[in-house]
């Protein structure tokens, strides 16, 4: 049953209320903290992206064309359409041989603009590489020219890119395969459906590198360190992610999902978070992460300032005048 995570006020009466759960795993896999349902399924979305990056690293493909830990970092992410972002883009898809056209993720305005509240140029043309997506593409691309594999059905299912980044998502949240059903994300490429915990399992054994295969667990380190190292990368300014990992020193790596979904790794405590706010209202993610994180005493005050902007969103009218706020407002349930 999922529980009531956030409460948005106008002047002092509660208005709204955004329900939701919450899934905290430690490195051996146990369920430690939790609220609502930890078990609701539901699509990792872009919180996925870290575990997509894993095939490009293990194949050879990352080897064989001189991939950076920025391009790893943005192979990773969900960017912010900026200069620093497309170039580093652009240099994947020039490493692989293969022009902006190959990109299949269509086009937003980039979240530097809706993030931040600006207004973009009204003569400015954005194109695919803006996508916020687009560093994923150029990293399944990659893997496409490094097996030959074909490059215009990569957004297929059923495509053998696809079906190997099934086989590790289901490996590193030690999720059945046959269990995962498949949806299609904004930008084209197939979702994976599982429950919060397998998701918060999956961050818990990316940031402990946790795999029997050496391969595999240099891959999580190498996803985990270009996180670290590049930050920015991964989101941008004015992102949630971004600002968590400022914050804490890089401990925390965050990754955005759609539909309000957010997940974690504390790389001090080896710990995943999955939080999911039901309604998928974008709103109140920033505060219930930020809340289950003072929860569990991984944030101290000075930090917690630093975000407040993201914890307390105030609400503004049409005149600009402070007329409410949004608040998180639960206690996390400990099991055992």
């Amino acid at each position: 049953m999922q529980e009531i995570l956030v409460k948005v006020y106008r002047g002092k009466t509660v208005e709204s209320v955004h329900f939701g759960s919450v899934a905290v795993v430690d490195s051996k896999g146990k369920l430690i903290y939790y609220l609502g349902d930890p078990y609701f399924v539901t699509y990792l979305r872009s919180s996925a992206k870290p575990f997509q990056a894993i095939p490009v690293i293990t194949s050879g493909a990352e080897k064989e064309f001189g991939l950076f830990q920025k391009e790893i970092a943005i192979i990773s992410g969900s960017h912010n359409g900026q200069k620093i972002h497309t170039d580093i883009v652009k240099s994947i898809l020039k490493k692989i041989g293969l022009s902006e056209r190959y990109l299949q993720c269509g086009t937003h305005i980039p979240h530097y603009y809706t993030a931040n509240n600006i207004k973009p140029p009204k003569d400015k043309k954005f194109t695919q590489i803006h996508h916020n997506c687009s560093g994923k593409h150029a990293g399944i691309l990659a893997l496409c020219v490094y097996y030959g594999w074909d490059l215009k059905s990569y957004l297929n299912e059923k495509h053998p890119a696809q079906k190997l980044i099934l086989k590790y998502i289901s490996e590193i949240c030690e999720y059945p395969k046959k269990k995962i059903k498949l949806g299609v994300d904004g930008c084209g490429v197939p979702v994976h459906s599982m429950p919060l915990y397998n998701m918060a399992l999956g961050f818990a054994n990316l940031v402990n590198f946790k795999s029997n295969d050496k391969k595999i667990s240099f891959a999580y380190k190498l996803i985990v360190d270009s996180m670290k190292k590049y930050p920015q990368i991964v989101s941008g300014v004015g992102r949630l992610d971004f600002a968590l990992a400022k914050a804490s020193n890089n401990v925390i790596l965050a990754k955005a999902g759609g539909e309000a979904l957010n997940c974690s790794g504390v790389l001090t405590k080896g710990l995943g978070i999955a939080v999911k706010i039901s309604d998928g209202t974008r709103r109140a993610i920033a505060p219930a992460l930020i809340q289950a994180l003072k929860e569990m005493k991984l944030l101290n005050k000075t930090q917690i300032q630093k975000l407040k902007n993201f914890a307390h969103p105030q609400i503004r009218n049409f005149r600009g005048d402070k007329i409410g706020y949004i608040k998180a407002d639960f206690r996390l349930k400990k099991r055992g």
